[in-house]
C-alpha cells in the first residue's frame, strides 16, 4: 500500500512539474522594444482582451515608453529626467483626478477607473515628445493657457456629487467630491505656476494635454 502511495505521489509531482513547465513555455518574453512596437491594442496578446487586460496592456506600454524616454534623456543630461518627472507628476494629478471626480459625480462606474488606468499610455507618448524639447524654452507662459486653467478650476467648484437618494451615501459622496476637487484645484494651481516659466507655445501645449481628460467631467458632469 505504501509503495502504491509513493507511486501516486510521484506521478502527481511529475504532472505538476510538467504542467508548470508547460505554462512557463507558453509565457512569452516581452521586451521594451517589442512592447513599443506592438502598442497598447496588440499588447493584449500578453494580457487578455478583458477590461482589466486592456488596463494592464496600457500600463505595460506606458512603462516601456517611460523607460525609453528617461534613458534617452539621461544620456543627454540626468537633470533633464528630473525636469520631466515634474511635468509628469502634475499632469497625472490633473488627468487622473478628472476621471476620479467624474466617477463621483456620476455615481461610480468602472469606465472611469479604466480611463484613469489607461491615461498613462497617452501621457507617456506626449512626454516622449516633450522630452525631445527639454530643457523647455524660457518664457512667461500664455494668457490663454492660464485662462483655460482658471476656467477648469471654476468648473470644478460647481460640480455636484451624484444623488442616489440615500442620505448617508450622498453625504459620503459629497465629502469625497469636495476632497477630490480640492486636490484638483491644487494640481491645476501647481501647473499654472509651472507654465509661467516656459514659452507661450509650450504652455498652450501642456495645458491642452492636461485639460484633455476634463472632457469626462464636461460631457458627463456638467449638469
Amino acid at each position: 500500500m505504501k509503495a502504491l502511495l509513493k507511486i501516486i505521489s510521484f506521478a502527481v509531482l511529475v504532472c505538476h512539474f510538467a504542467s508548470a513547465q508547460s505554462a512557463g513555455e507558453k509565457k512569452k518574453t516581452l521586451t521594451m522594444t517589442k512592447a513599443l512596437k506592438l502598442g497598447v491594442e496588440d499588447l493584449t496578446q500578453y494580457t487578455d482582451q478583458s477590461e482589466a487586460g486592456q488596463d494592464n496592456a496600457a500600463h505595460l506600454y506606458a512603462t516601456a515608453r517611460r523607460i525609453e524616454t528617461e534613458y534617452a534623456l539621461a544620456q543627454r543630461d540626468i537633470r533633464l529626467v528630473t525636469e520631466l518627472v515634474s511635468w509628469r507628476t502634475v499632469l497625472i494629478k490633473c488627468r487622473d483626478g478628472s476621471c476620479n471626480a467624474a466617477s463621483i459625480v456620476n455615481g461610480g462606474g468602472t469606465m472611469y477607473s479604466h480611463a484613469a488606468n489607461r491615461n498613462g499610455a497617452a501621457l507617456e507618448d506626449y512626454l516622449a515628445d516633450l522630452a525631445k524639447r527639454l530643457p523647455l524654452s524660457k518664457g512667461k507662459g500664455d494668457p490663454m493657457a492660464e485662462k483655460e486653467i482658471n476656467e477648469n478650476i471654476a468648473f470644478l467648484k460647481k460640480l455636484k456629487s451624484y444623488n442616489s437618494g440615500d442620505a448617508e451615501s450622498d453625504k459620503s459622496a459629497t465629502a469625497a467630491l469636495a476632497a477630490k476637487v480640492m486636490e484638483l484645484e491644487e494640481a491645476w494651481a501647481d501647473l499654472k505656476a509651472m507654465i509661467q516659466e516656459v514659452s507661450a507655445d509650450e504652455a498652450r501645449k501642456i495645458v491642452a494635454m492636461a485639460s484633455d481628460s476634463m472632457n469626462w467631467l464636461k460631457e458627463d458632469g456638467g449638469r
